[in-house]
């Protein structure tokens, strides 16, 4: 038993020492995520007045998961083609849209706890101008995307 463990543990560390250059990403991912778990929680239960659901925390974790591997998938398919550079650009741009929706996520809940603040109003604005400036294309997305939902309705 104690060699599966061995084992075990020894192919859990060789797979994280070949993810290492895209560690920061995964790890900056894992701190939205909580924050936006908890402040989602927060928002449900004091401001919504619902109670905890379990699913929805549960569907959290799983998107969580989903970006995770994208971004390792990202980085070792470039790696294995030789391209480990540019791998690591595409996995901070996938980041940094990550980033985007999480971050618009988070100032969605915060203007739900602190609707008069002015500081959380201007975060928002902010973030998505400064966000669109780095990845123009997301805007055109956003654009796309609404102009879409418009025509369903």
């Amino acid at each position: 038993m104690d060699s599966i463990k061995l084992i075990i543990a020894g192919i859990i560390s060789s797979i994280i020492a070949y993810l290492q250059p895209v560690h920061n990403a995964i790890f900056v991912l894992a701190g939205l995520v909580v924050i936006d778990l908890i402040l989602g929680i927060y928002t449900d239960i004091n401001i919504n007045k619902t109670r905890f659901n379990f699913k929805k925390a549960m569907f959290a974790c799983f998107y969580a998961a989903i970006y995770a591997s994208i971004i390792a998938s990202t980085f070792v398919i470039g790696e294995r083609m030789g391209d480990k550079d540019e791998s690591l650009l595409v996995v901070k741009t996938l980041t940094y849209v990550f980033i985007f929706f999480y971050i618009s996520n988070i100032n969605k809940n915060l203007k739900r706890i602190l609707p008069h603040s002015r500081i959380i109003a201007f975060l928002d604005f902010f973030v998505g101008l400064k966000f669109m400036e780095r990845i123009p294309e997301l805007g055109k997305f956003l654009e796309y995307e609404k102009k879409t939902k418009n025509k369903k309705i």
